[in-house]
């Protein structure tokens, strides 16, 4: 092997370790922002959840609940079957 083919060897052996520790980088950012995503999603849900949970032991009726929170009527319904059977923990 020539002088010129080692060069060409270790540029090909360099370009792909940069390519490799980018699409490292570039599948974590994206991965943390996903997480993220769904993290902020199950927080918005459970909070729902427990103010349907409140809503409902305070004697508020689904409509004005399902306006509050912005779900139709059937699945306020639904929620207010989970939650009395699987209370929300409060804070």
């Amino acid at each position: 092997m020539g002088i010129e083919e080692a060069i060409i060897q270790e540029l090909k052996a360099q370009a792909m370790r940069e390519g490799r520790n980018t699409g490292i980088q570039k599948g974590l950012k994206e991965g943390l922002k996903e997480g993220l995503e769904k993290g902020l999603e199950k927080g918005k849900w459970q909070k729902t959840r427990l103010f349907v949970f409140r809503a409902d032991r305070k004697g508020m009726s689904i409509a004005d609940i399902a306006e509050l929170v912005d779900l139709p009527e059937e699945e306020v319904e639904a929620l207010i079957q989970e939650v009395r059977l699987n209370p929300p923990e409060e804070h």
